[in-house]
């Protein structure tokens, strides 16, 4: 399976060091209305992208899976170009993040998150991470797991900030054949694991709320 860069995620420095507009961001789940946008994001973000097929079977077929996604939350210009950043005055784009988790009984597995390369660096990544932990905590799962590759120390950084450690090792995981490691958080059930991190997860709620610096 695969998460935040470890498709081998293209990195972007689009709409590194400009001033843009404060933007307020929503989050919530991903519906066939996005799969365009969604679509548009893959593009931008992995090497190897999912299909189409396989977004629309993961939402109307795969009774274990849930997707989030991320939005501007006046996006008064929704449908721009997917990929570009927002000048002053500009179109928002319709989707700036999604992810995913496979249930598992009390396990989640977390598929796949992708940021808009012009939208990195806001902690939009670490929000839709932990909005997705919540998640699949509230379907019942105590554990979370991912793959992540060996030499993506972004991923990893992010996900050791949320308590993910690792557990072990896929040799030749991904199609380039480099390997992955197996990353765990478990005992979420827990208060003392579980607060810490559904405070983190409400304050930035209320920042993504507030707005981020749109790209531009």
């Amino acid at each position: 399976m695969a998460n935040f860069l470890n498709r081998g995620q293209r990195r972007s420095n689009a709409g590194a060091g400009t001033a843009g507009r404060s933007c307020p961001l929503a989050i919530g789940p991903l519906t066939l209305a996005d799969l365009e946008s969604v679509m548009a994001l893959e593009a931008v973000s992995f090497p190897s992208p999912w299909t189409l097929g396989t977004y629309h079977h993961e939402l109307t077929r795969n009774s274990r899976s849930r997707y989030l996604k991320v939005w501007p939350a006046r996006a008064a210009g929704a449908g721009a170009p997917v990929g570009g950043a927002v000048a002053q005055g500009a179109a928002l784009p319709s989707l700036i993040a999604q992810g995913g988790i496979m249930l598992f009984g009390a396990e989640m597995h977390i598929v796949t998150i992708a940021v808009l390369p012009a939208w990195r660096g806001r902690s939009i990544g670490a929000w839709l991470l932990l909005a997705l932990l919540a998640l699949g905590r509230e379907e019942g799962a105590h554990t979370a797991t991912l793959e992540v590759r060996v030499s993506n120390e972004i991923a990893q950084r992010l996900y050791r900030g949320a308590g993910f450690e690792a557990v072990g090792y896929r040799r030749r995981y991904y199609p380039d054949r480099e390997d992955a490691r197996i990353l765990a958080l478990a005992e979420l059930h827990r208060d003392s694991v579980w607060q810490p991190l559904r405070k983190r997860l409400d304050a930035l709620s209320a920042l993504m709320a507030r707005g981020v610096e749109a790209p531009g």
